[in-house]
């Protein structure tokens, strides 16, 4: 739609009466042409067009009076007082705006809500109007509505500050990094001097990913003002986030030489610890941390996240609640929550904060684009839907063990994931019609869409869910599995596959193991060894041969990494395989082999891997062996290779 339509469809609603829907377009107008000089001249006219004649029965005098009161601890007595005004005169501006407040204070946010949405209506162009609601909505958790507030509150002054601070502190919460840095840039244009505001804005920089300039500003502070424990602690954090950790140590230790008892310094220095591994540290700094500010709501994230490492799941949960009973749009916390819930198998509330995961900073997936409405009803089925990847190729495989009960809740089903999973879900599942994640779907072929986190809201709730799967629910092809049977298996021995690292690049170092780590596994003189790696690991076999003339063999034909095919079947030739947590995991769980899994304890263990018996709830073929110490692999190495050593045949 052209700019013009755009400003007609304004026009229409200004016509009709309707101001607010008025304002709501001219500042998506705003937002989509930032430069253009017209929406403000429109925003002028439009208020010229309806200006008020302001009524109501109060003066300064009353307005104090019923301050000084409420300080006094009697705001019921305030809010009897002001509903006689109203009462008289339901358009009494101050009354309704006064309503408003002193509901608010007391936390009776409908109320709070209901006088200032009017107040709003009584006035449209009060910017504090437009403040007031959208501090209320804040409060409730409404974000998104507050938004809407602020950015039309800055349409009709663009110079409010206390508007500007709002929407720049509330981009920030929402993880708008770069809309947020510009509200602040704007804002030190006439506050330069205003230390708070430069504190928020070199966070928001630093968040935002531009450590290097947050530095830079910090240093021309320093220099120009006396030290400063606050900046200290962003400096420190710059640090931290360009991966500096010595430098991070030694700016916190700065700001707690100038203030020992301040909050944000022992939640850095948690990070610090928790980065490090060392997570007994990392929770002593993040009691610290809440200790010192018990509305310190990323401290208490950070300690409810670390306490999970160390499988304190009640404390754990606790300390996530109370991060967001603090701020409820915190959805790191929510996000975190929900991992843990389904972990722990408190799958219904765990499945519904799973949800926050798209409003996370961290969470880089992208949802998608399309004009259909989202699936919320699975009991209707005569539905087209599309269901939609969002995550790595183990985490596909993992829900694809739901595709089959897909299949038969609605007349037509359309997968959409990696291209290189279409051939080993295929021949499984042929009511479905699989697309590859780059294609282009025409929006005519389905009715509502779905993405994969999602779906175990509807189908995963309990235990018994997870034994609906029928399995294997993937395969391979028969002619290659028996290519690898007849080249590197023998009548004496197993055919064992092994993997050992992960690509995740930022669970990598928590997840993955060496060859050298696996060698009381890989001396079993009963078994060859085929490696199942996707990477290129040629320099350290060739290494572990040299030392101790073990080979660990590599089927040259077939590439591990873009052939998930052939990698499937070397999965099936194998009698067991034994590999850490990767997408390798996932296949052999859906092919429905043998595994041994090596599990880390702590950052590195995944919310899939719950279990029941020491089996995988996802997958009743592996078996996993967790870590009893955090990075020490030598409890469930030795564990793996007892029993493999108890067992006369394995299959």
């Amino acid at each position: 739609m052209s700019i013009d339509n755009l400003f007609k469809d304004a026009q229409i609603e200004a016509n009709k009466g309707n101001i607010y829907n008025a304002l709501l377009l001219l500042k998506n107008i705003w937002l989509k042409f930032p430069h253009n000089k017209r929406v403000f001249e429109e925003v002028i006219k439009l208020k010229n067009k309806n200006l008020i004649v302001l009524q109501t029965s109060l003066n300064q005098t009353l307005i104090d009076k019923y301050f000084k009161l409420h300080n006094e601890g009697k705001t019921e007595f305030v809010i009897e007082d002001l509903n006689k005004f109203y009462n008289k005169n339901k358009n009494d501006l101050y009354a309704v705006n006064l309503l408003g407040t002193f509901n608010g204070l007391i936390n009776k946010f409908d109320l709070a809500i209901k006088f200032q949405q009017k107040s709003l209506y009584l006035n449209f162009f009060d910017q504090s109007n437009y403040l007031n609601l959208a501090l209320t909505f804040i409060k409730c958790g409404h974000s998104e509505k507050a938004l809407e507030l602020l950015e039309i509150g800055r349409l009709i002054n663009k110079k409010n500050t206390s508007i500007n601070l709002e929407l720049a502190r509330l981009y920030f919460s929402l993880n708008k990094f770069s809309l947020s840095i510009n509200v602040y840039e704007n804002l030190l244009e006439n506050n330069s001097d205003k230390l708070n505001i430069n504190l928020e804005y070199i966070r928001t920089l630093i968040k935002g990913g531009e450590s290097e300039k947050a530095l830079t500003i910090i240093e021309k502070l320093q220099k120009n003002s006396l030290p400063n424990y606050k900046l200290s602690n962003l400096e420190s954090l710059a640090h931290y986030y360009l991966n500096n950790f010595k430098m991070a140590q030694k700016c916190v230790d700065k700001a707690l030489y100038l203030n020992e008892k301040n909050s944000d310094s022992y939640n850095i220095q948690g990070s610090i610890f928790e980065q490090s591994g060392q997570i007994d540290l990392a929770i002593l700094n993040y009691k610290k941390s809440t200790y010192y500010n018990n509305k310190n709501y990323v401290a208490f994230s950070n300690l409810g996240v670390c306490l999970s490492y160390i499988n304190e799941f009640e404390l754990s949960v606790l300390n996530l609640k109370k991060a967001i009973e603090i701020k409820k749009s915190y959805f790191e916390a929510s996000y975190r929550l929900g991992q843990i819930q389904i972990y722990t198998k408190n799958f219904s509330e765990g499945w519904k904060n799973f949800k926050y995961r798209w409003k996370t900073k961290d969470y880089n997936h992208k949802f998608l684009k399309t004009s259909k409405p989202i699936l919320t009803n699975f009991k209707s089925k005569n539905r087209n839907i599309l269901y939609w990847s969002e995550q790595g190729l183990g985490d596909q495989v993992m829900y694809g063990s739901m595709f089959n009960e897909l299949s038969q809740l609605s007349s037509k089903v359309i997968i959409k994931l990696d291209e290189r999973l279409i051939k080993v879900f295929k021949k499984k599942h042929p009511k479905i019609q699989f697309y590859a994640n780059s294609d282009l779907i025409n929006e005519d072929l389905y009715d509502e869409h779905i993405p994969f986190g999602d779906i175990g809201n509807y189908l995963r709730l309990k235990k018994e869910d997870f034994l609906k799967p029928n399995f294997p629910y993937i395969n391979g092809k028969n002619s290659t599995k028996d290519f690898i049977i007849k080249k590197y298996k023998s009548s004496n021995t197993s055919l064992v596959g092994i993997s050992w690292s992960s690509a995740n690049y930022l669970l990598e170092k928590n997840k993955s193991l060496s060859l050298e780590q696996l060698y009381p596994i890989l001396s079993n003189k009963n078994a060859v060894f085929i490696s199942l790696e996707y990477k290129d690991h040629s320099k350290e076999m060739d290494e572990f041969f040299q030392k101790y003339k073990i080979k660990i063999f590599k089927e040259p034909s077939i590439d591990n990494f873009k052939d998930i095919e052939g990698l499937s079947s070397i999965i099936e030739a194998c009698d067991y395989v034994i590999t850490c947590s990767n997408t390798n995991a996932h296949l052999c769980g859906a092919l429905n082999k043998k595994t041994y899994l090596l599990l880390a304890k702590g950052k590195g263990r995944l919310w899939n891997w719950s279990s029941n018996n020491g089996l995988s709830i996802w997958y009743p073929k592996i078996r996993i062996y967790q870590q009893e110490k955090i990075g020490d692999w030598t409890s469930p190495i030795n564990r793996i290779k007892k029993e493999i050593l108890n067992e006369k045949k394995i299959t």
